[in-house]
């Protein structure tokens, strides 16, 4: 069954953590608290930043600073697995946005891959695969692409533009198809994280993937728009959201503090 990465409420221990890059403040401090029980940690990219249709790039010496809190993660945490994504440009915030100088957000993810890879070779990167907007057959273009220049493919990849998509069928289709082509080409072993899919889709889709994340849970659909206001509404919406996902699938950790009764 697969891991769900958060960011929980500080008074709970939880495994799984993810940190944003834009604010990582609130997931430093729930390491500091939680550390000895911390197993995994995936450190975000940052991406939302492209949800303005004005922003074109990271800010310049990103990768710096994803590095650095790399690092920072991994003094606070020594001996858990720790993962910082690799710069990204998604397509699903605006379509096409940033497709700039003849290169589509595939190949300029790309370029920030292979400059990851040969910078900072001692550094646990995710491999972010990017996609075009809606169009699962995109991922297979990315795929070949990578392996084309030697984008390591065997070890731990994210679907990095399914973050907003609500389309139970788009998700579906896009994980089957890379769930294939990995096979074909021989990554057997290979580990697929999806990027903040929709709790529907993951009903249909937990048998294939290796972990998922969301932070929906500080603001849940529903009447009002209610939103977590203080420490204890956000323990509320946490356990809440958790057994939602615990009653789709059957979820390799639920906290303690967080069983029913």
């Amino acid at each position: 069954m697969p891991r769900f990465y958060t960011t929980p409420p500080l008074p709970i221990p939880y495994p799984y953590v993810l940190i944003n890059a834009n604010r990582p403040d609130t997931g430093l401090r729930y390491i500091m608290a939680n550390k000895g029980f911390i197993e995994s940690v995936i450190i975000d990219s940052g991406v939302e930043i492209f949800r303005d249709p004005n922003i074109k790039d990271y800010p310049p010496n990103h990768m710096d600073y994803l590095v650095e809190l790399y690092k920072r993660v991994l003094r606070t945490i020594s001996g858990a697995e720790v993962y910082v994504t690799v710069p990204d440009y998604p397509d699903d915030y605006n379509p096409k946005s940033l497709w700039i100088e003849g290169k589509t957000n595939i190949e300029r993810t790309l370029d920030n891959i292979k400059y990851a890879l040969q910078s900072y070779s001692e550094v646990n990167w995710l491999i972010p695969v990017q996609g075009h907007y809606r169009n699962p057959k995109s991922v297979i273009y990315a795929l070949e692409l990578y392996q084309k220049y030697d984008v390591p493919l065997n070890d731990f990849i994210a679907l990095a533009n399914l973050c907003v998509e609500n389309r139970v069928s788009v998700i579906r289709e896009q994980v089957r198809l890379t769930v294939q082509w990995l096979y074909r080409s021989g990554h057997y072993s290979t580990r697929i994280h999806i990027f903040g899919s929709d709790m529907r889709a993951i009903e249909t889709i937990h048998k294939e993937i290796f972990s998922f994340d969301s932070t929906a849970w500080t603001k849940p659909r529903g009447k009002g728009g209610y939103s977590a206001k203080n420490e204890k509404e956000r323990i509320y919406l946490f356990i809440t959201w958790i057994h939602k996902y615990a009653d789709i699938i059957e979820l390799p950790y639920l906290p303690k503090t967080m069983c029913r009764r």
